[in-house]
């Protein structure tokens, strides 16, 4: 009994392969300069007494391999100042539900503004990371 497999087009596969594999390589590039972008304007932008705050800014990849990154404020106080407290709280439409999280209970009553710096800093990224990564896989 004999078998046999005739397989047509595999250059062709492999050469989309390498080109899948390209884009990628690319796309993640994109991705960590975005990550690169945003952490910078954040700590450019963060208003700051001392260097506590824009110390505590940090870029992480969430891991090995992700096209995930993380950028953060890591002092407790951050996003008091990224949001406010009391009646002077500030929450951009869309983060409501983080923003919650850190509803004080009502024990204090201290009314400072809103001082934006790490949302603004994604924003205004998030756009451009988009048309670029729009133009890649549309070349």
């Amino acid at each position: 009994m004999a078998f046999s497999v005739n397989l047509n087009g595999l250059k062709e596969v492999e050469g989309k392969l390498n080109k899948l594999s390209l884009i990628m390589t690319d796309v993640s590039n994109e991705i960590n300069a975005s990550a690169l972008k945003i952490y910078t304007d954040a700590k450019r932008e963060v208003k700051v007494d001392n260097s506590t705050l824009r110390s505590s800014i940090a870029i992480n990849p969430d891991s090995k391999g992700s096209l995930t990154y993380s950028v953060e404020a890591r002092a407790k106080y951050a996003p008091y100042v990224e949001f406010g407290t009391g009646g002077m709280v500030d929450v951009p439409a869309g983060y409501e539900d983080f923003a919650i999280q850190f509803k004080g209970k009502g024990i204090r009553k201290v009314n400072l503004r809103a001082r934006p710096f790490l949302i603004p800093a994604f924003e205004q990224e998030k756009p451009k990371l988009i048309k670029r990564l729009n133009d890649l896989l549309n070349a």
